[in-house]
């Protein structure tokens, strides 16, 4: 079980993992094409789990940038998602001061090369975050409504929500997602001392000289 290094989280990380593998199942199962990109999707699933355990999380949107690196280490960006819609870029989830996200872990996914494997997000706000990883938010959605999307996401948010609710009442076989969770700078430097490609990246990157980024 990965333990968070702030002792007060209020949120167990075994928690954590379960509800990001069942939203992770139901987003595969609904959008099996584009998954990836179904980013508002998952922040209302994992923010729907856990106000039903008892959680007070927040929808944030804003945009999001990462550093991604090929499999054969030759290559490396900061990337991230886009909205043409006008709405938010990404979304994700805070609670009791952690950033909770897939975006991450989907983001080699959809990259123009083959990228290396990523870890989900559940960062403590408390450290700071490395170069590669760069969170703006722009709103903040305490309670967020299914009725106030636009039609055609309502549409299908309902029945996807409702799946996430039934897997979560039901026995998982896979309860964790990928091999770790970053929740800390020495959390990479763990992974990146047993070997982890992205972790190693991620601190080379840190030394770089600082490149124009969107945000």
């Amino acid at each position: 079980m990965i333990v968070f290094e702030k002792e007060l989280a209020l949120v167990d990380a075994a928690v954590v993992e379960r509800v990001f593998c069942v939203v992770d199942r139901c987003l595969r199962a609904q959008f099996p094409d584009d998954f990836y990109k179904r980013c508002l999707y998952a922040s209302f699933g994992v923010h729907s789990l856990l106000r039903a355990m008892g959680h007070g999380p927040a929808v944030v949107g804003g945009n999001f940038l990462a550093f991604v690196v090929s499999r054969d280490q030759r290559q490396g960006s900061m990337q991230g998602y886009g909205s043409e819609s006008g709405e938010h870029s990404h979304y994700w989830v805070e609670l009791d001061g952690l950033i909770l996200d897939l975006g991450t872990y989907y983001l080699p996914v959809g990259s123009r090369f083959s990228a290396s494997e990523m870890p989900a997000m559940v960062w403590d706000k408390g450290y700071r975050m490395p170069k590669g990883l760069r969170y703006a938010p722009q709103a903040m959605y305490d309670s967020p409504q299914v009725v106030h999307l636009e039609p055609h996401i309502a549409e299908k948010m309902e029945p996807f929500l409702s799946a996430c609710h039934a897997r979560m009442a039901q026995p998982l076989v896979k309860t964790k997602l990928g091999k770790w969770l970053v929740t800390s700078p020495s959390s990479i430097k763990k992974a990146a001392i047993k070997g982890d490609v992205w972790a190693r990246a991620v601190m080379r990157y840190e030394s770089l000289p600082a490149e124009p980024l969107p945000f």
